[in-house]
């Protein structure tokens, strides 16, 4: 986001321009199984191509990045990934010396420094499982996950129970589990949990398992979905600007934690907010694509603009907060603090 200067009689905007080069800019083997490649910019109708010659197709798989200028590779031949040194072949889009825009395709050697081997047969590390469930209480319509650091196996559904209510009365409730379309590493749980009921949650040693045979410990957690009146709830009435705009609701580091995209004037409603400190910032988004925009030296363009509430907001439990916010005003931070000053009252 960019940054203005507020002192003398110009205003200065530093931002960063985008990027326009492609080219590869990491290759990593951080685990003997995991390749990681990522590339400056999407690549776009060109593609990013990986393969690893004289091997079965069977011996690895790829997971691609939502905008695919990342490719994680997980080798699931042991044979394969018991190997220090692994030849791969990478192609991409790469910007030439006369800014051309070509097809490259380069020989990368992963290595890996694996332990010496003993007489000992090695034990296989548990497969750690975290989950926002774990956390006792969930946020009404809160989308249920488990998480792992290496990809999931099927779980095994018949040593996982979820019961409502306790003792004598308890009921086991259906669940299904849903491999995330594009991280392997995360698992989405589906079950009908409703507020104001008590639930517990088991699962058996052995309940999930990663493609490399590892599995998980037991594990219980009691359950329950937090009433509404243990949030906040904060209504802008946005007004004063004609065209887009991205309204972003932040924490107190700045740290984007929702948003919304608005074509006129009207209000916005961010509900289930825990107690705490709150910031708002909006994007004029003038070329409409839905995202901050830096500027361009080059075609001489500035940043999209941007602009803070002039205060911060405070939460509290069963708190209904309504807010004016004039967007036609634009504020931003003063330089080494948290206060903003309005850019319309030099």
């Amino acid at each position: 986001m960019d940054t203005i200067i507020l002192k003398g009689k110009y205003k200065l905007i530093l931002f960063q321009p985008p990027k326009i080069a492609h080219y590869l800019t990491s290759s990593n083997r951080s685990q003997p199984y995991k390749l990681t490649y990522t590339l400056s910019l999407p690549p776009d109708s060109a593609g990013f191509g990986f393969s690893i010659p004289e091997t079965s197709p069977g011996s690895y798989y790829i997971q691609r990045s939502r905008n695919n200028d990342s490719i994680l590779v997980w080798l699931t031949d042991s044979s394969l990934y018991a190997r220090p040194d692994i030849k791969t072949l990478v192609r991409y889009p790469f910007t030439d010396t006369t800014g051309k825009v070509v097809q490259k395709q380069d020989s990368i050697h992963m290595r890996f420094l694996l332990a010496k081997a003993t007489r000992a047969r090695p034990k296989k590390k548990p497969f750690s499982v975290t989950s926002n469930l774990f956390s006792g209480s969930l946020r009404p319509g809160q989308q249920i996950s488990f998480n792992s650091q290496t990809p999931f196996g099927t779980p095994d559904t018949s040593k996982i129970r979820l019961y409502e209510g306790s003792g004598a009365t308890r009921v086991n409730i259906p669940v299904k589990f849903i491999p995330d379309t594009l991280n392997s590493c995360k698992m989405i749980m589906e079950a009908h949990i409703i507020q104001g009921k008590n639930y517990l949650f088991i699962a058996d040693s052995g309940a999930f398992r990663n493609i490399y045979g590892n599995v998980s410990d037991s594990s219980g957690y009691k359950i329950t979905i937090r009433n509404n009146d243990s949030y906040g709830k904060l209504t802008l009435n946005v007004k004063n600007y004609e065209g887009n705009r991205i309204i972003q609701l932040l924490s107190k580091d700045e740290k984007v934690l929702r948003e919304a995209k608005m074509n006129k004037d009207g209000k916005v409603e961010f509900p289930y907010l825990d107690r705490g400190t709150y910031r708002l910032r909006v994007i004029y988004d003038l070329n409409g694509d839905g995202k901050w925009t830096t500027g361009d030296f080059k075609k001489g363009l500035q940043p999209e603009p941007a602009s803070y509430y002039y205060q911060e907001i405070n939460m509290k439990e069963d708190w209904y907060e309504k807010q004016d916010w004039d967007i036609g005003e634009q504020n931003v931070k003063t330089l080494k603090s948290s206060a903003v000053k309005s850019l319309n009252r030099q």
